[in-house]
């Protein structure tokens, strides 16, 4: 039986039938709960002068925001002041005489028990004062070998010799199945390098296949086409992306994410929604996508390289192969633009030097101001919010960002809402959950070729007593799950809803037994 890994996520969706009891029911001690909701809105503004250099020495008093036309009181402002200047070249150390007494052997690092995260800031944590804030993201799904060797080479040539000290590097990477947080923000160049190293193991798993007149004719007998499964690895890679933004929105200073990837094609509308959802998770996030074409400046041949097949039919003398592999080389390069123009960063496309798509996303953080105000509106509804920061001084440009989506309650996520809930966590690979859960997998054999895997996961029936609390009549509790081999493919997958009654005898019974789900896998 080959080695299979499980993941279940669950969620517990408590959804109100009858509302909870008003003031005129309070209980009879006289005990009355008063509870008020506030959003604190923060703002990353750059001020310039007609000569383009930052404006420092402002104050909360300088500025004047409006949100949704309503003028807004700023709690604080602060300066962000980013050191440009590369350092001296240090001069060689003198070579040390031999110690007399040989250094004792050094300590061996034991690795964490826990996958890295981006650490969030606390109140009062000033550790990214002053710091240029940096995010490698390699979409290892669909890269090739041979550009990920040069996205390698594009990041160690940055760390190496561009990097300023002002600046602090994440790694993020995607193999296909979840986003990795493979180092946290860090000036430690040799710890940069070192995790670097370790991505570039795998080969390609996700890929964009084509179905018009440059696809290979490779004699094989007729089948549907891949749309569909082109439509799951485009929001797939999409996803992923909205799972990495929303990991970096944990920090307030402003951000940029170089995504290193061999192109990224839409098809048609059907990507739309999780595009504008990636989007739109990186404008609240405080987020600029800076993609990097992995491909370089690439020479095409009318029907393709050596890495294809020969296509076959009349497309290869009317010229319809060779505009329809155009094409599709085109459109990935438009989905990667079309990122960095909607998140306000730069795509680096046609050009083999690609640790400058590193360098541009340096250049666009320079000194610039925190602001933060505690929204007037405190409707949890979820709507975009439009912002406008202005100053006495109309020769001053500023940039910031044009506005961003309020906070939403649980209450009202919509069904896409709570379905991206447990994608995010699923991704995560290591998510954190407020419930406890028990889960127990074992195997018995089919057949010589088949084996048949049960999963039993409890959750103890006191978890429910918040919504019971809280006036329900029944809660839903999502379970999704996935099933990878060794080479993290996906071979079985579980989605499944219960639903839980919280009243009469049943809630009676909640506090003295589990709640039980059964699901079984047959797999090769």
């Amino acid at each position: 039986m080959k080695a299979v890994s499980l993941a279940l996520i669950f969620a517990m969706l408590a959804a109100a039938q009858q509302p909870v009891s008003n003031l005129q029911n309070a209980p009879a001690n006289g005990i009355v709960k008063f509870q008020a909701n506030t959003q604190l809105v923060i703002e990353t503004v750059s001020v310039k002068d007609k000569s383009g250099k930052p404006v420092e020495g402002l104050t909360a008093k300088d500025f004047t925001v409006t949100e949704d036309g309503v003028a807004q009181t700023i709690s604080f402002c602060e300066f962000q002041k980013l050191d440009e200047m590369v350092p001296p070249a240090e001069p060689a150390p003198p070579p040390a005489a031999a110690p007399a007494v040989p250094p004792a052997a050094p300590a061996i690092a034991v690795p964490g028990v826990t996958a890295h995260q981006i650490t969030p800031e606390r109140p009062g944590d000033i550790r990214y004062r002053d710091r240029r804030l940096m995010a490698m993201y390699f979409d290892m799904s669909a890269m090739p070998v041979p550009d990920q060797v040069r996205a390698e080479a594009a990041a160690f040539k940055f760390i190496r010799t561009q990097m300023l000290p002002a600046d602090l590097m994440a790694i993020l990477s995607f193999d296909g199945a979840s986003v990795k947080v493979a180092q946290d923000f860090t000036d430690n160049k040799l710890d940069l390098e070192t995790v670097i190293n370790k991505l570039f193991v795998v080969d390609e798993g996700l890929g964009e296949t084509t179905n018009d007149d440059s696809t290979a004719d490779t004699g094989a007998a007729f089948g549907e086409d891949d749309s569909e499964f082109n439509l799951f690895t485009t929001d797939r890679q999409l996803g992923a992306l909205q799972t990495a933004v929303k990991m970096l929105g944990q920090l307030n200073e402003k951000k940029v994410l170089v995504y290193f990837a061999s192109g990224l094609q839409l098809n048609g509308i059907d990507n739309q929604a999780q595009f504008q959802a990636t989007t739109n998770a990186a404008i609240r996030a405080n987020v600029s996508f800076y993609p990097v074409d992995a491909r370089g400046l690439v020479a095409q041949s009318p029907l393709g390289d050596a890495t294809h097949g020969s296509p076959g039919g009349m497309g290869m003398y009317s010229g319809m192969s060779a505009m329809a592999n155009t094409n599709n080389f085109q459109k990935s390069q438009d989905t990667l633009y079309a990122l960095a123009a909607d998140t306000g960063g730069k795509a680096l496309l046609d050009n083999n030097d690609l640790s400058q798509g590193v360098v541009q996303a340096q250049k666009a953080i320079s000194s610039y101001y925190i602001i933060g105000y505690y929204s007037a509106n405190t409707a949890m509804d979820g709507r975009f919010r439009r912002i406008k920061i202005a100053m006495a001084d109309a020769s001053l440009k500023l940039d910031y960002r044009q506005g961003y989506y309020a906070g939403k309650e649980f209450k009202k996520f919509t069904t896409v809402d709570k379905e991206r809930q447990l994608i995010d966590a699923l991704m995560l690979g290591d998510p954190i959950t407020e419930l406890t859960i028990a889960m127990e997998v074992n195997y018995f054999q089919l057949n010589s070729a088949e084996y048949f895997v049960p999963v039993v996961a409890k959750i103890p029936g006191s978890e429910l007593a918040l919504a019971r609390k809280g006036g329900a009549e029944h809660t839903l509790i999502d379970f999704i799950g996935e099933v990878k081999d060794e080479y993290n493919v996906t071979v079985a997958n579980v989605r499944d809803k219960v639903d839980i009654k919280l009243s009469g005898a049943t809630a009676a019974q909640l506090a003295k037994q589990p709640i039980q789900y059964d699901t079984g896998f047959t797999l090769l």
